[in-house]
């Protein structure tokens, strides 16, 4: 089989996602030899209509083929397996992967991008988890918006090429651990249409989920997105407000008996998933979630959201903070989980739609952050309150924290 196209043919320009494609535009759009095109017409894999022309969702199907094709699988095999009834082939559009093409190839976007830019291209997809397209490929033309959109930015901000491949490590390990996973689980509990046709559903039904799942994949990514980063946005306006207010000396005076905020982390979650995988990892911040729910009501707290490896709590006041943090760590201990750190912060914080901002917040995670393992820190100046319910604690000096601007006084609380 002939090697990939080397690039569009003079006149050849990406179709609009309505249009039929000519065998051009579609060995263009797929990155794929029109030799390989044909004989997919040939072997009926692909229909090409009475003027010549292909759908849209041909651009998918002649993609798998010949990604298939690299792996040494030919046109026959597929056929192959098509006809057995173990490979959808016709409806793989339906999963939600067609890609329109940009126009351009990838070298003629690197071009336009400047030498610079185009030197760090090889990195950044590196860096995204991705495979670096050769330079002939057709240029995707989500794959052009989210670059050029990516390279502004940053270019904004640090154009460093080290900030933007941390910047891009971030985006791109982040969400390939949300579609591994996911598609892992749908597997796992044989959800793949392969799995669901062996247990002697028909198409439709061993489709179903995998196609509802490109849509659901794209709308919860967009909702988690949104709401997450109203979550950091807010975060951070709460805080700069409220250091701002303070150098002003107009923060109004804290209660006498504030509310608290509790982190409770497990030790050593991102070793334990390297050695032992994701699925231990899973199970075990699953596990911290549920004892969470079991012992913080008793405390007349609440659980305000599960952080992965970790827990937020919150509750009307430091003692049952601490008291409810030490019942949870021992409870982690007996359940067979690595030991727990935690931390714990009283004072005022801002509440909307069930999450809280702040200093106290932030405070409290950062304690968290920097106790040892079984160990809870208290914010000092709120330790006053624990002797007199009977908790005892030692003074444990002053620490740097990250994101306050001087040392903060902490107490350790005996076990």
């Amino acid at each position: 089989m002939s090697p990939a196209r080397s690039g569009p043919e003079e006149g050849v320009v990406a179709a609009d996602a309505a249009t039929r494609l000519t065998p051009a535009q579609l060995a263009f759009e797929a990155s794929a030899p029109i030799g390989l095109i044909d004989e997919l017409v040939a072997a009926g894999a692909i229909d090409r209509g009475t003027d010549g022309t292909h759908e849209p969702g041909d651009i998918a199907r002649v993609r798998l083929a010949q990604a298939l094709a690299t792996g040494g699988i030919s046109v026959d095999d597929l056929m192959h397996e098509v006809r057995s009834g173990r490979m959808p082939y016709r409806d793989i559009p339906r999963f939600g992967i067609t890609p329109r093409a940009s126009g351009r190839t990838q070298a003629e976007f690197a071009e336009s991008l400047g030498k610079e830019r185009a030197a760090q291209l090889p990195a950044l997809f590196a860096a995204f988890g991705l495979g670096v397209p050769p330079p002939e490929t057709a240029m995707r033309e989500d794959e052009e918006s989210a670059l050029t959109e990516f390279l502004a930015l940053w270019g904004m901000i640090d154009d460093r090429p080290e900030v933007m491949l941390r910047a891009a490590r971030i985006a791109g390990e982040g969400v390939r651990r949300i579609v591994l996973g996911t598609v892992d689980l749908i597997d796992e509990f044989d959800g793949s249409p392969p799995a669901r046709l062996r247990r002697g559903m028909d198409v439709e039904q061993a489709l179903e989920p995998s196609v509802r799942q490109a849509a659901m994949m794209n709308a919860l990514l967009a909702w988690l997105r949104e709401r997450h980063m109203e979550h950091e946005v807010y975060d951070r306006i709460v805080a700069s407000t409220e250091a701002s207010l303070a150098r002003d000396g107009r923060l109004p005076a804290p209660p006498a008996d504030p509310p608290a905020i509790t982190f409770v982390d497990l030790t050593g979650y991102t070793t334990r998933t390297a050695a032992g995988g994701d699925e231990l990892a899973a199970h075990e911040a699953a596990t911290l979630q549920v004892l969470a729910h079991e012992v913080v009501p008793d405390h007349h707290g609440r659980v305000v959201k599960a952080l992965g490896d970790g827990v937020m709590l919150r509750f009307e006041s430091v003692v049952p903070a601490v008291r409810a943090a030490r019942d949870l760590m021992a409870r982690v201990i007996e359940a067979g989980l690595p030991a727990a750190h935690a931390g714990v912060a009283a004072g005022s914080f801002v509440v909307r739609d069930g999450d809280v901002y702040g200093h106290t917040v932030n405070l409290a995670s950062r304690l968290s952050g920097i106790a040892a393992a079984g160990e809870l820190l208290v914010a000092r100046d709120s330790a006053d309150a624990l002797r007199e319910a009977g908790i005892e604690w030692n003074d444990g000096g002053e620490v740097g924290v990250k994101g306050i601007d001087r040392p903060v006084g902490v107490a350790r609380v005996a076990g």
